[in-house]
């Protein structure tokens, strides 16, 4: 019996059983989709950070009329981009994506803003 155990389950050259290294292989892959899934795709899988994507985009971003500037900030424990108007429009909200390349844009009316 102990004869045909070993010849459909393959044993390593260490002796540990073949699938103990699938079953964590598996557990991995179960965090990495539960990690994707809370929304930590770009802590994961983007080698750009928030600061690089937001400082690529700044120039465009700060073009449109009434974007007065531009932060990052933390929207619900994800990293993302701040911009900040002088007040809210229904065209404006038209004209600024929700995410740009997968950082979420966080909206936040300031009024104007001033030198001093």
């Amino acid at each position: 019996m102990l004869s045909s155990v070993k010849k459909t389950i393959p044993i390593l050259r260490d002796g540990s059983v073949k699938y103990k290294l699938h079953e964590y292989i598996n557990r991995i892959f179960a965090i990495v989709l539960i990690l994707v899934s809370l929304g930590y795709h770009n802590f994961l899988f983007s080698s750009e950070t928030v600061v690089t994507v937001k400082e690529r985009h700044e120039p465009w971003i700060m073009n449109f009329p009434g974007v007065v500037g531009t932060g990052i900030g933390d929207c619900q424990g994800t990293p993302c981009i701040k911009v900040y108007i002088k007040e809210k429009t229904p065209e404006l909200e038209q004209q600024l994506p929700k995410r740009i390349e997968g950082f979420q844009l966080d909206i936040e009316v300031t009024g104007p803003i001033e030198t001093q």
